[in-house]
């Protein structure tokens, strides 16, 4: 597979693409057998914050994309510095999550708002821009960034604000 990413970079484009596809209809066949079954009155498995699949996930996702600004790397050898800025929401959110487990606190949740579907976005432009090698790469980078910092800034408000509905109460 790695042969195939260096010699032809639409490769890498395609898994890509259908990594994203396969994850907008995981979460949208999840949505609809949760529905299915409780019209019918069945038993569902446990929804929000605290299922299997809000930090499964999540967790996937971290991992398909850095496992893409890794190969990335390897084989087209951007700037560290243009990967770390692509890279900006995963440097930022893994860390805070590992805290947040050790630290008592109310459970986080770590489901994808828009925030993070858009930094997800814009991780996958700036990456595509290197592999096609345009000249808007630094750009698309700052863009990735500056959304991924967002994203970041969501994940910390909504468990900050989860976390004040629990000490209220």
């Amino acid at each position: 597979a790695a042969w195939f990413v260096a010699r032809w970079p639409w490769v890498l484009l395609a898994l890509m693409v259908a990594a994203a596809a396969s994850d907008m209809l995981d979460g949208w066949f999840a949505r609809r057998m949760r529905a299915r079954r409780t019209a019918k009155g069945l038993p569902t498995r446990v929804a929000g914050p605290q299922g299997r699949g809000a930090w499964l996930d999540p967790a996937c996702d971290k991992a398909f994309v850095i496992s893409v600004i890794g190969a990335t790397w390897l084989y087209f050898t951007p700037p560290w510095w243009l990967l770390v800025l692509i890279g900006t929401r995963e440097i930022l959110l893994v860390p805070l999550v590992a805290m947040w487990r050790v630290l008592p606190h109310k459970p986080l949740d770590l489901r994808a708002g828009i925030g993070g579907k858009l930094a997800t976005v814009a991780q996958f432009f700036a990456l595509w821009s290197i592999l096609l090698g345009s000249t808007e790469q630094l750009a698309l980078a700052l863009a990735a960034s500056a959304i991924g910092v967002l994203a970041v800034a969501d994940y910390v408000r909504r468990a900050l604000a989860a976390d004040d509905e629990v000490s209220s109460n």
